[in-house]
């Protein structure tokens, strides 16, 4: 995982290194919270038919390069040190927590509303990658397919720095388990896709170059 980390960063600063003086390219590290979600699972001899992720604080950097204007591409790290609890559906409780981190990686666009030199640009974005789950053992997994949808805006103070706010909505593909599914022929069974609904509201820096 330390290598995938150091990839992206090298990455980021490629592209920061190409697109200097062009005032193209923004790095914006950011903190806030994720939350929501669980990994269903198949109900296993103890009864653990789900793991609940706590919703906690987040944190990571976007880097975005502006392809022309309004319009860019983005790459986004998002780190969530997180806990996981066993739910058992014969008591309902819920096990201790086990520590796990989950690593996100996102890429995909952004689109700009409004004049392209205003101060406040509201914006949409979206974006494919996956996800990685560090949990200690706790999940026969570690990374997985994850997408992310959302919008913020960004306010820029000077030319080269502003503030960036928004939020996503972020699932996890997880698991996956088996469904009836009723069509005007008849019902079969087929395997289901599970994910961990998340979403993240997240406040950052921006510095522009």
């Amino acid at each position: 995982m330390q290598k995938i980390i150091a990839l992206v960063i090298l990455a980021l600063g490629f592209v920061v290194s190409s697109a200097h003086a062009q005032d193209r390219f923004e790095l914006t590290p950011f903190g806030g919270t994720r939350f929501g979600g669980q990994i269903d699972l198949n109900p296993n001899p103890q009864g653990i038919d789900y793991l609940k992720i706590k919703s906690t604080w987040d944190y990571g950097v976007i880097g975005t390069f502006e392809l022309w204007p309004k319009f860019q591409l983005e790459a986004m790290w998002n780190r969530q040190p997180t806990q996981l609890e066993a739910h058992n559906i014969v008591t309902g409780t819920f096990s201790a927590p086990t520590d796990a981190t989950l690593d996100m990686f996102q890429f995909g666009p952004l689109y700009e509303f409004g004049n392209e030199r205003a101060k406040l640009k509201p914006f949409i974005t979206g974006g494919l990658g996956f996800t990685n789950f560090h949990s200690n053992g706790v999940l026969p997994f570690d990374n997985r397919f994850s997408l992310n949808v959302g919008g913020g805006v960004k306010y820029f103070f000077t030319r080269h720095v502003g503030l960036r706010l928004e939020a996503r909505y972020s699932p996890t593909e997880t698991s996956t388990s088996t469904g009836v599914v009723c069509q005007p022929f008849g019902c079969f069974s087929t395997r289901v896709h599970n994910f961990a609904q998340q979403g993240q509201a997240n406040f950052g820096l921006i510095f522009r170059f």
